[in-house]
């Protein structure tokens, strides 16, 4: 069903069948099949099916990365495809390989359908999110792709770099070095050059769909290996995705918070528009479940083979997003400090892989970061003053209000954690080995909670100007929901017939639904804000109220559970909890259906434009005639914006270097560390910080406002400057431009002209 909903669902939204094809065959001709023969070949043995693919996209990609950031350097790009070639071809003609071809014949790895159906239906689910979330708002042409959020023209901006330099600059100010997680733009680059894509179709459209499918299998693959059980795998899956904050407001979200599809709480849920607007937290996601699913063996089973997956995916992870590093860093650190505690001696492949994961560590901050901290501090309970809910009822801005409201929104974030893992209440059976019939092995599950409960202790005590303290969360949550399934299996006994838990479980899953689905109704549609429900004191109780009549509810409803004879009882308070979170999806996604049924389903702009007409055209024209080392200048250096303020420019200005695929003196600012720097150092966000170089700014823009023979020719000689892109509407060029640079080109609201 995917193989056909897919293609068409994407042909409705720009990309062609036969692209789409294309880009099919090389995910699973060029990453899935030589990485899976990898991972074979790694672990000695085929496993089920799923997992071999899954593990084998991870190892694919982290192939692809390396060779392709070696082929780039030396000036090859196509080399990268030798490597797919090469392993393939290994595989066939060496008699000891070919083994690696076929898969298991043991029956107790052969995939359920139930579980093959419910993976299938969340993977359908999450497509279908991203058509009526994301892709409305990014179109691939004009007029709608005028006006997408701030961050896709710097993705773009920078897959065009490493589609054509190694290393990366930021083509928008070439003078200022990527400080920043790029592994995920070297692969699209790669896949762009081997498939002929364009770069806007991989990065708004194609490239991060197998990385979310891939890492959804991975998350499933993960909860079968921990615990042996099915059904624990698909729970881990669903859970990581679709078990949210519980939200019993029935007022609308506001602002960015409903534009990006986040919680009333924080809670790292990957259902939002980030899953495509930040892929290099989407590709890092998939590395680092398939480094996770490696630990698994190397904290189990002793193998030497297996440390060269460990190395490379490490090394893929590193560039691909280190804030998973640190994270798994402390996991292993409580490994090692539960080992010493129970067993009185160190475990060495925890003690082996925390010293690799320390030196990555190190590299990725002083190597690939500079030592930056790209605006992270410390600043605790900051994610508590940015949280939808009172953000939206203003009722704790940042640096505004007592300690008191923080506290209380924090109590309320705990409460809906409470909610979505209560299994981890459950681990407490693993450590007193009361279910040895499971042979769950210890090690791997307390790597999991470390993982997760570092991502929470990130939230709570960093803060970032932009909520980046989110991402900790974002990246600890599937292991803590691995962790709580582990433990939900730990209190779900063996002998109750399935005929009989499932209805259990199904009663309790859809009485927790049912008694949020009330208190949304019972809520007021207005949102509470302190000017219209009588203050802080009263605008505080509108958002802790409902909370405490679920509460109320689900303790009558345990209350019965608790009075019968069942057995599984913490299993059935477990499911009414979930619930209670999953109905918030279904509630999530119907308004989110009903919003695109009203704006559209295509084309639709949810900002005012700021990319300028013709932007995409003149851009491609310039790669078509231009050398990948000419530089370009430009007149257009702020965003134009409807909530930009006055005498301030927004400096995220890329969409010109992002489809030109060309690096221009200077078009912005933004997102470098040295603006973060200027920020700091001004006290003004780093969005608005002024630049730095004030007299390259005025030697670039007098080239357009006084254009001469001195003005071009200093751009010319002294810069290096070859190509003018010219922004006529926002900031028109002297009428006398075309007596000292030749015209070439005019697409929109864009002129190109070329410095002879």
């Amino acid at each position: 069903m995917l193989g056909v909903l897919i293609p068409i669902g994407l042909a409705f939204y720009g990309v062609p069948i036969w692209t789409t094809a294309i880009f099919a065959t090389y995910v699973a001709l060029g990453l899935i099949l030589p990485g899976m023969l990898l991972w074979r070949a790694v672990r000695g043995r085929p496993g089920w099916f799923v997992e071999d693919v899954a593990a084998g996209l991870a190892v694919g990609y982290s192939c692809e990365v390396m060779v392709y950031i070696g082929a780039r350097a030396i000036g090859l790009p196509l080399l990268t495809v030798a490597w797919p070639i090469a392993t393939i071809a290994t595989f066939l003609l060496v008699p000891g390989l070919r083994r690696h071809w076929r898969g298991t014949d043991r029956a107790e790895e052969k995939t359920p359908f139930w579980f093959s159906a419910i993976l299938s239906g969340s993977a359908l689910v999450l497509f279908y999110w991203s058509i009526i979330r994301f892709f409305p708002t990014h179109d691939v042409a004009e007029p709608g792709m005028l006006s997408p959020d701030g961050d896709s023209p710097f993705h773009l901006a920078l897959l065009g770099d490493a589609k054509h330099h190694m290393p990366l600059a930021s083509p928008w100010l070439p003078e200022q070095p990527v400080l920043y997680h790029w592994f995920v733009y070297a692969e699209m680059a790669s896949t762009s050059w081997i498939t002929g894509i364009e770069p806007q179709v991989l990065l708004l459209r194609l490239s991060p769909l197998p990385m979310v499918f891939g890492f959804l299998l991975l998350v499933a693959v993960l909860g079968k290996r921990l615990t042996g059980k099915w059904w624990a795998g698909a729970a881990a899956a669903v859970t990581t995705y679709f078990v949210l904050t519980p939200t019993p407001y029935q007022w609308r979200l506001g602002g960015w918070f409903s534009t990006f599809g986040t919680n009333a709480y924080e809670d790292g849920s990957s259902l939002r528009a980030q899953m495509w607007t930040s892929p290099t937290q989407t590709f890092g996601a998939i590395l680092f479940a398939g480094l996770a699913l490696v630990l698994v063996d190397v904290l189990t089973v002793s193998n030497r083979k297996r440390w060269a997956l460990v190395v490379l995916l490490m090394a893929a992870v590193t560039g691909g997003k280190a804030t998973f590093l640190p994270m798994l860093l402390a996991g292993l650190l409580l490994v090692i400090a539960v080992r010493l505690l129970t067993r009185k001696r160190v475990h060495p492949a925890a003690l082996i892989t925390s010293g690799i994961t320390f030196v990555a560590v190190l590299f990725a901050q002083f190597v690939l970061f500079g030592g930056a901290a790209q605006g992270l501090a410390i600043d605790p309970l900051h994610f508590a003053r940015i949280s939808g809910a009172p953000y939206t009822a203003t009722f704790a801005l940042p640096g505004v209000g007592p300690l008191w409201r923080l506290v209380l929104v924090t109590l309320i974030t705990f409460a809906c954690w409470a909610c979505i893992w209560p299994g981890v209440l459950g681990l407490t059976g693993l450590a007193r080995r009361r279910r040895p019939d499971l042979k769950i092995s210890a090690d791997p599950v307390i790597l999991m909670f470390g993982i997760g409960l570092s991502g929470i202790g990130a939230l709570l005590i960093f803060g970032h100007e932009g909520g980046a303290e989110g991402w900790f969360m974002v990246s600890g949550r599937p292991y803590l929901s691995l962790a709580a399934v582990v433990g939900l299996t730990m209190i779900t006994p063996n002998d109750v017939p399935v005929r009989r838990m499932l209805t259990w479980v199904y009663g309790a899953i859809l009485t927790g639904a049912a008694i949020l689905i009330v208190v949304h109704e019972v809520n007021p549609k207005r949102t509470p804000r302190p000017a219209n429900v009588g203050g802080p004191v009263q605008t505080a109780f509108h958002l802790v109220w409902p909370y405490l009549v679920v509460f109320a509810l689900l303790g009558v409803a345990a209350w019965f559970v608790r009075r019968s004879s069942f057995p599984a009882k913490g299993t059935v308070y477990a499911s009414m909890l979930a619930g209670v979170c999953l109905v918030t999806t279904l509630l999530h996604l119907h308004e989110t259906t009903r919003e695109a049924n009203q704006a559209g389903w295509r084309g639709v702009q949810q900002y005012q434009p700021f990319i300028p007409k013709g932007t995409k055209d003149a851009g491609r024209w310039l790669r078509d005639h231009s050398k990948p080392d000419d530089l370009v200048a430009t007149n257009a250096h702020c965003v134009i914006a409807s909530d930009t303020p006055k005498d301030v420019c927004d400096n995220r200005h890329f969409a010109f270097s992002a489809y030109s695929e060309r690096r221009f003196l200077i078009e912005g600012w933004g997102f470098t560390n040295r603006t973060h720097e200027m920020a700091a150092a001004t006290g003004t966000n780093a969005v608005w910080a002024p630049y730095w170089n004030e007299q390259l700014l005025a030697d670039n823009d007098a080239a357009f406002s006084a254009p001469s023979a001195d003005t071009i020719g200093k751009l010319r000689d002294q810069y290096r400057v070859r190509w003018l892109f010219v922004d006529e509407a926002h900031s028109a060029p002297a009428p006398t431009l075309g007596e000292f640079a030749q015209f070439r080109h005019r697409a929109g609201d864009i002129a190109v002209y070329e410095i002879r």
